[in-house]
């Protein structure tokens, strides 16, 4: 039997969107490390802006996940748990352990890399940290130890990674008793609970150390928002047309990209629970965005398709292009008291983390991503369209 494609219209390009709203945020950070004039403290660049990347990347993590693990038990009446855990290795851990590699044992012993306040605390706890690191624990490294530059972004692919050890079990659990609704409003409902006890001990213990680590663990291991996705996959994929009949209506998609607008531009928060107001707003906008064909948005531009294939390196290579184009203006003294220091600073330092991460991902990463494909019943994304041009060449 051939393998059975899925493409979903829009996918990278959003993939780029969320990469591109971490990396502006991460530059403002960057500034602020180098104490350089920036607005990371004053703005909603240092409040929210990084976060609706983050959460828009978990979102679509679970819808995308939920419809392939549903696509493939119609298929072949099963789920290969093997086979999604080698593909899932495929594709994150290369990466991830050179950028781990990286962040932990080269940049630190580099002067010219030392970022103020942070590298010369890189060795405190160092076995501890290290082990969290390549036990795809980095969140409890990034709740305890906090920030371990140019490898912190790890954190929520870590996340990511918890997730795809958990969902394919859960799925394959619910499925053939059609209890997958039940089982993501009972996720979210599991989560929700656990983070409002955690909310009220951190409160109430402010200085108790330990509780303090589990809440911001817990806060940013964000399976509800993976599950909200997973919502909108279930919907798609069981064809649930009275309600995506309400959620495709134009009206309301122009009212949610507008609040998105305003959020963005405003820093809008809701306290402790500003991941799940993302959450629901993401997810109707990536169901409009991949299977509306009256979706008002359309992002299937060849350009923004590209670099959301490459989005995975722009996100884990941005910190270190960062760093040293910064470093590199100042030494050439250029400063970023000007309009034009900071428009050179952001078109040099984007361009060159899309320029690495493109390289990365012809000459090393894309060698994995192929070889994803005999571990795949159900084919999705760049695989898909490319057996579709090999099938029409043989």
């Amino acid at each position: 039997m051939s393998n059975i494609r899925v493409y979903f219209p829009n996918l990278n390009s959003i993939r780029f969107v969320a990469a591109l709203a971490v990396i502006i945020h991460h530059i403002e950070l960057t500034k602020y490390w180098f104490g350089q004039p920036n607005i990371y403290t004053t703005s909603f660049v240092g409040g929210v802006f990084g976060q609706l990347g983050i959460i828009l990347f978990f979102v679509l993590s679970g819808f995308l996940i939920t419809y392939l693990l549903l696509a493939e038990q119609q298929a072949t009446d099963n789920i290969s748990i093997k086979n999604f855990y080698i593909r899932r290795i495929l594709r994150i851990w290369p990466l991830y352990y050179f950028i781990v590699i990286l962040g932990l044992f080269i940049l630190p012993h580099i002067k010219a890399m030392a970022v103020p306040g942070y590298t010369e605390e890189i060795h405190n706890h160092f076995l501890a940290k290290t082990l969290m690191f390549l036990s795809f624990i980095p969140d409890v490294a990034y709740a305890v130890y906090k920030h371990v530059p140019y490898a912190e972004q790890a954190w929520s692919v870590g996340v990511e990674e918890q997730f795809y050890v958990i969902w394919p079990l859960l799925i394959a659990l619910v499925v053939r008793q059609k209890k997958t609704l039940s089982m993501l409003i009972g996720v979210i409902g599991f989560y929700t609970a656990i983070k409002i006890a955690s909310i009220i001990l951190n409160n109430r213990y402010e200085h108790n150390i330990a509780i303090n680590d589990f809440y911001q663990f817990w806060q940013n291991f964000s399976i509800d928002c993976m599950a909200i996705g997973g919502i909108g996959a279930y919907l798609l994929f069981y064809k649930k047309d009275n309600v995506l009949k309400v959620l495709y209506n134009k009206y309301l998609q122009i009212a949610l990209y507008l609040i998105v607008f305003v959020i963005t531009i405003k820093g809008f928060a809701i306290p402790y629970f500003t991941y799940q107001l993302y959450s629901l707003i993401f997810v109707v906008l990536i169901l409009n965005l991949a299977s509306n064909p009256k979706s008002v948005l359309n992002l299937e531009y060849k350009p923004l398709n590209y670099l959301g294939k490459i989005s995975y390196g722009l996100y884990m290579y941005h910190n270190i292009v960062l760093a040293t184009c910064l470093k590199f203006l100042l030494y050439e003294g250029i400063t970023l008291n000007s309009v034009w220091g900071n428009v050179l600073y952001y078109a040099v330092a984007i361009t060159i983390t899309m320029a690495i991460a493109s390289l990365s991902y012809e000459y090393f990463e894309k060698w994995f991503i192929t070889a994803k494909v005999k571990y795949s019943k159900i084919v999705s994304g760049d695989n898909a369209i490319t057996e579709v041009r090999e099938s029409k060449t043989a």
